[in-house]
């Protein structure tokens, strides 16, 4: 064989692996959103499955699970209809007169001498309010079925949830004791976790709407629903969101920018002070430096979405190396109740483990060890 003759094999096996691997790319990436439709179901039925628990103790679902699971959708999707209803005419209003503000707001910056223009995102809401594009008409499409199946299938694991665990639970007859603890640790972790995020949205996003309008802002629903969506990203949504009800508030005047401050770090310091703690609990207690870490790592890796996933996962790292390290310390990693089963409240947390500083930063070890240990 001549050397053109291998020079064209090796050329046509390099196309070859090429196309394969672009093929495994988009293989992999249809397989990760069917993934991740999952996962956000299954989150869905974890926050779910204690408030359809309660309505089963009513009479007349005791033994109708389906029935009940679907009366709990139906009254859910009931609320969001109204609260729709109640400030979608405000909301669109609001939408329309952006371009106004960004207007406005170009202007203030040429002034200033700062070269920015904003004519192409105000079109854009210009285009978005008279009449949507095909392009937006088909990811609204998507997210639609999107949706349809996240509510399906965890209406399914709502119904079929606990025994789909008993299943799994079986392929790994010698080390229940472990699949326990992960799934408690997993599932406590995601119920905390996102209760306590909706919790806290819906509050930021009633909070930011009814301070702005009572300050007299422009744009106060829109604010809120801004607040409320940004405040599902942790720590930086926030910081966002005042800052966006800041800026409107001094485009109006200065005087009303300053109050927009004293509202904005008022109603955060709520939150992180007396309302977060009391939501989230100790099961996702982290701290701020490796929240931070899991925030950034999971917008590095996933984008938007790993940044919503990022703490959470850290949360559950955060519990697993804390049993780890409590059990390398001799100590039982976990405590059972009476009856054998781990308790919530026994889940170990790495920074709790590691030791505990006191008022004079000495650093103490709160995990009791073994004689000679």
């Amino acid at each position: 064989m001549g050397w053109p003759l291998r020079a064209l094999v090796w050329l046509l096996l390099a196309a070859a692996l090429l196309a394969i691997y672009r093929e495994a790319e988009s293989f992999f990436v249809h397989v990760f959103n069917v993934v991740l439709l999952f996962v956000f179901a299954s989150i869905v039925a974890v926050v779910l499955t204690p408030v359809l628990d309660l309505t089963q103790r009513l009479r007349p679902f005791r033994s109708h699970r389906g029935v009940a699971a679907l009366l709990l959708y139906v009254v859910f999707l009931g609320m969001l209809v109204g609260i729709g209803f109640l400030i979608g005419p405000t909301l669109v209003s609001q939408v329309r007169q952006v371009p106004d503000l960004l207007s406005r707001l170009q202007d203030l910056l040429h002034s200033w001498g700062i070269p920015v223009d904003l004519s192409s995102l105000a079109s854009g809401f210009r285009q978005f309010s008279v009449g949507a594009p095909i392009g937006v008409v088909t990811g609204f499409v998507g997210t639609v079925v999107s949706i349809v199946l996240v509510v399906v299938i965890s209406v399914y694991l709502l119904i079929e949830g606990r025994a789909v665990i008993a299943t799994l639970r079986r392929l790994f007859p010698k080390h229940t004791r472990e699949f326990d603890f992960l799934v408690l640790a997993v599932g406590s972790t995601a119920d905390a976790y996102v209760r306590g995020q909706v919790f806290m949205s819906l509050l930021i996003g009633v909070y930011t709407t009814l301070t702005m309008a009572l300050l007299g802002v422009h744009y106060a629903v829109v604010l809120g629903v801004a607040a409320a969506i940004l405040e599902l990203v942790p720590l930086i949504g926030a910081v966002i969101a005042m800052l966006l009800a800041v800026g409107i508030a001094l485009l109006q005047s200065p005087a009303l920018g300053i109050a927009a401050v004293v509202v904005g770090l008022f109603g955060h310091a709520l939150e992180a002070y007396v309302v977060g703690p009391r939501i989230s609990g100790r099961v996702t207690r982290l701290h701020p430096l490796v929240a931070m870490a899991g925030l950034l790592i999971g917008a590095e890796v996933g984008g938007v979405l790993g940044a919503l996933f990022g703490v959470p996962i850290a949360a559950i790292a955060n519990i697993v190396l804390g049993a780890a390290y409590r059990s390398q310390q001799g100590a039982a990693p976990l405590t059972t109740n009476p009856r054998g089963k781990i308790k919530v409240d026994s889940l170990p947390r790495l920074g709790d483990e590691i030791g505990v500083v006191d008022r004079e930063g000495i650093v103490s070890d709160p995990v009791p060890r073994e004689k000679g240990a």
